[in-house]
Order: C-alpha cells, then structure tokens, then sequence
C-alpha cells in the first residue's frame, strides 16, 4: 500500500463536490469522465426503526488514468492503493444541484481500504463508522485492461443509515478518485444506476466482513 496523503484531500473534495452550484457544474463538464462503471447492483432496505436502513452494493469499476490516457498520477487513480470516495443521492445525476435542498447526498463514505496480498492477487478490506451505523467494504483488484490503472470489484454495505428519502427506481451514484479528477461533476463521475428498494432485514454482501485492525 503506497503511502499518501489521501484522507485530507478526499474529505476537501467532498465538501468540494456536494457545495458547488450548477452554474459550477456546467463549466466543469468539459472535463474527461476517467472511470467507467461496468456493472453496478444497488439495494436499499427500508427497515421501520429510524436510522435503521441498509445500503448494499457490488460495483465494478474501470480507473483510465489522467483523462483517458491510462496515466496513473504516481497511483492515486488506483482505487485499492489510494482509496476513493462514494456516494448515492435519490436525485439524477442532471438534477442533483438543482434539486438538492438539505443534506445531501443521501449517502457518502471515504474508502481507504487496508490492502491484504495472496500471491499475485491483491485485494482491501475497509470497516469503519457511519453516523449511528457502519460500513463494511471489500475491493477485489482484477485484470488490468491495457493502458488503464485498474478495474476492481467492490462490494459494500452500510448498515443504520437514514435513507427513507431513497424510493428508487434510479440513484446517483458518485465516485471520486484520490486525484480529484474521475468525471465532470466537479472531482466526480456520476452514474444514473437503477437501485432494488424493499423492506425487511437483509443478509450481508457476499464477500464483505467487518474487520478489525489489531
């Protein structure tokens, strides 16, 4: 794991990103979207205590590098390595600036997995708080596509959250890279994603644990 200076600066760009106007936005379409969602499934369970929602998700994601051109930036367009940033609004990622009025987005967290090394296959486990809740997450590392910095599987889940506002059949989802230049919306690639909504308990995602750091 390469040592960087990356909970500072992704915490930056995140009060960076949900504080911009639209007016913002639009001067920052021009930018090149630098990662690729290759999959996405998105589950919400609405439980009846308060702040007892769950969230679920198992993504697969493709890093570009450097606007396209699979330059790495020492790193921190490698997800594993240098962590990302996520999150999930019950807005489109059209509407998001206009439309979000309060606390938003519905869901955030800062990934910095702790990475783990079996042979040549490498992958992250990350567990830490979320307002009265957790999150658990693990990242897979995958074959790297030529000239790109990765693709990994993530899977998370995020355990006593407020997400009664979440109804589906879409959500944003936001993904920033430790570089700040993943996509468009200011630091951000945002994906309109289609999103499983129901009641009850769920089972944990296959493949993520809590850990404990010792």
């Amino acid at each position: 794991m390469k040592h960087l200076v990356r909970p500072f600066l992704i915490a930056a760009v995140a009060l960076t990103l949900f504080g911009m106007s639209s007016l913002a936005v639009s001067q920052a379409n021009a930018s090149v979207s630098e990662v690729n969602l290759n999959s996405s499934t998105v589950q919400v369970v609405h439980n009846t205590a308060p702040n007892s929602d769950v969230l679920n998700m198992s993504l697969n994601v493709t890093n570009n590098g450097d606007n396209g051109t699979g330059d790495c930036n020492g790193g921190l367009n490698d997800f594993l390595e240098a962590g990302f940033l996520v999150a999930v609004s019950r807005f489109s990622c059209a509407t998001f600036f206009s439309s979000c009025i309060g606390i938003c987005p519905d869901f955030e967290a800062e990934i910095i997995p702790v990475e783990h090394e079996i042979g040549s296959s490498a992958y992250g486990t990350f567990f830490g708080p979320s307002g009265a809740g957790s999150i658990a997450a693990k990242i897979v590392a995958l074959v790297t596509p030529p000239n790109t910095c990765g693709t990994w599987s993530i899977n998370l889940q995020a355990t006593c959250q407020n997400l009664s506002l979440v109804t589906g059949p879409q959500v944003a989802l936001f993904l920033i890279d430790a570089d700040f230049d993943a996509g468009p919306f200011f630091c951000a690639a945002c994906f309109d994603v289609n999103v499983n909504v129901g009641t009850g308990i769920t089972k944990p995602h296959h493949g993520v644990h809590s850990v404990r750091h010792h």
